[in-house]
């Protein structure tokens, strides 16, 4: 599957950064029409997976002392969605770090 990866810098703990992501995220989701969201969470990371358009995406947030990365796995028959995929998640992740 093509794969989606965000990059956006901060000034936080990677804790900090990752509780501030959190809901930017579920506005990505809700964004394009996803549910089902779920969330594991790991060591300043977290793996997700949800249901959109009757597609099953599924990536990964890790924060980091200096910047957060979202990667998202989209399925070939979504890839239509890629770009507005990036800009979304980096528009709402910078928007959630700067708050």
């Amino acid at each position: 599957m093509p794969k989606v990866s965000v990059s956006v810098p901060h000034n936080l703990s990677a804790t900090e950064a990752l509780e501030k992501v959190q809901p930017a995220l579920d506005k990505t989701v809700k964004d394009f029409n996803g549910h089902s969201m779920e969330t594991t969470p790991g060591d300043n990371s977290a793996d997700f997976k949800f249901k959109s358009m009757a597609f099953t995406i599924s990536g990964q947030v890790r924060a980091t002392d200096s910047d957060i990365t979202v990667d998202v796995e989209l399925p070939f028959a979504a890839m239509m969605f890629k770009e507005k995929t990036q800009k979304a998640i980096s528009k709402n992740l910078t928007r959630a770090l700067e708050s």
